[in-house]
């Protein structure tokens, strides 16, 4: 399951090596008080997409993004729940000094392109915290489409106290109570290889 070597324009995704480690764990916190829910693991009973994508194997594929010319590593990738070729999950993250930049649209049209065009993937899933729409936005322009929602638990230890700001105020929304743990709003998210043919061929279209 593991790719050549993709490179692009102006990054290169390659599968992950131990070194890279110390790079990644290098990268500068985000400021963003938001950025501790955009990764939030989900856990069985509140994730239907594991249902959907079918078995777990036990090896995800994981890959680096990393920058041509110096190397840097900007973000990491995986696929998971990988169903034979029929279907996986993708997972982006990128380092904080690296978002907005392009680098994690690159880098997820060139996994696409080898998910679908060289694996025969039928479809990928993703999903995407609600209070994450720089991701979203992306997400969508590269056709993926909504196709359902779920809740999960906000870990122990996480200050949502500036949801009390002005600011964030209309954020309120995606959070719910259950349990007596405070939950958060995600969107599952499915891109076909058929929308996906569509969506290359008017990028590549003159």
């Amino acid at each position: 399951m593991s790719p050549p070597r993709l490179e692009g324009r102006r990054v290169i995704v390659r599968v992950m090596r131990h070194r890279d480690l110390a790079q990644i764990r290098a990268w500068r916190p985000f400021h963003d008080p938001l950025s501790p829910l955009w990764n939030i693991a989900p856990s069985r009973r509140l994730d239907p997409l594991r249902l959907l994508a079918g078995p777990r194997h036990d090896r995800d594929p994981r890959y680096t993004i990393e920058r041509r010319g110096d190397g840097q590593i900007v973000g990491r990738m995986s696929l998971r729940d990988i169903d034979d070729r029929i279907s996986a999950r993708l997972g982006v993250r990128l380092g904080a000094d690296f978002v907005d930049q392009g680098y994690g649209t690159e880098a997820i049209v060139l996994l696409l392109e080898y998910c679908f065009r060289t694996l025969g993937f039928e479809r990928l899933y993703l999903d995407v915290a609600a209070v994450n729409v720089r991701a979203m936005r992306v997400y969508e322009r590269m056709g993926f489409r909504h196709t359902g929602r779920h809740y999960r638990n906000v870990p122990a230890g996480v200050d949502l106290s500036f949801l009390e700001l002005e600011p964030y105020h209309g954020l309120l929304g995606h959070f719910r109570r259950r349990f007596g743990r405070k939950q958060l709003l995600f969107y599952d998210m499915m891109l076909e290889h058929s929308e996906w043919e569509k969506q290359s061929a008017r990028a590549h279209s003159p």
